[in-house]
C-alpha cells in the first residue's frame, strides 16, 4: 500500500472509531426511560442512530475494500476511543434529556468536522472514493444538527416547567428555535 493509502486508511479507521463511540453513547440514551417521555427527542435520537448504523457499515465496507484487517481496525478503535471516549461521560452531569441532546449536538458537530477533515485529506491524496464517502456522511449530519437544535428548546422549557422552575410557555421555545435558525441563516448569508 502507498503512503497516501496508509494515511487515508488511518483516517478512515479513526472515523470509524468516532462513529462507534457515538453509537454506543446514543444506544444508552435510546433506552433511557426519561428520553422516551419526550417523543421529539426520542425521534431525533433514533434518526441519529440510524445514520450512525449506516455510516459504520459503510466505513467498514470501505476499510475492507482498502484491505484493512480486523486487528488493525480493533487497534484503531482502541486508539481513537482513548481520545474521544470520555466526551459523553465528561459532558453528562445528570440525566436531563436536554443535556443528552446537548451532548448529541456536540457529538454530531464533532463528527461533522471529522468528516470535513477526512474529505479534505482524501481530496488532497487523490482518493475520490473516500472523499465522496466523507462528503455523503457530512451531508447526512448537517440536517441532524438542525434537528437537535430545533428540539432542544422545547425539551428545556418542558423540563424546567416540570421541575416547577418556570411557568409553561411554549412560545419561548418557539422563539428560541426561530432565533437560532435566524442566527445560522444570517451568518450563512454573510459568508
Amino acid at each position: 500500500m502507498t503512503a497516501r493509502g496508509e494515511i487515508i486508511q488511518g483516517y478512515v479507521n479513526d472515523m470509524l472509531a468516532v462513529e462507534r463511540e457515538a453509537h454506543e453513547a446514543l444506544r444508552r440514551q435510546k433506552h433511557d426511560a426519561t428520553v422516551k417521555q419526550y417523543a421529539e427527542a426520542s425521534r431525533v435520537i433514533d434518526r441519529i442512530e440510524d445514520t450512525l448504523d449506516r455510516h459504520i457499515a459503510e466505513l467498514q465496507k470501505c476499510l475492507k475494500a482498502m484491505g484493512a484487517d480486523e486487528s488493525l481496525l480493533k487497534k484503531a478503535v482502541g486508539t481513537a476511543l482513548g481520545a474521544v471516549g470520555g466526551v459523553y461521560d465528561k459532558l453528562r452531569a445528570d440525566d436531563r434529556v436536554s443535556r443528552m441532546l446537548r451532548d448529541d449536538y456536540a457529538s454530531v458537530s464533532f463528527s461533522t468536522v471529522c468528516y470535513e477533515m477526512l474529505h479534505t485529506t482524501a481530496l488532497a491524496a487523490g482518493d475520490s472514493v473516500v472523499a465522496d464517502l466523507a462528503l455523503r456522511h457530512l451531508r447526512d449530519y448537517t440536517p441532524l444538527v438542525m434537528d437537535v437544535s430545533d428540539v432542544l428548546p422545547r425539551v428545556i422549557t418542558e423540563e424546567l416547567s416540570a421541575e416547577g422552575k418556570i411557568p409553561v410557555d411554549p412560545g419561548a421555545a418557539q422563539e428560541a428555535v426561530r432565533n437560532t435558525r435566524a442566527a445560522w441563516q444570517q451568518n450563512a448569508s454573510e459568508h
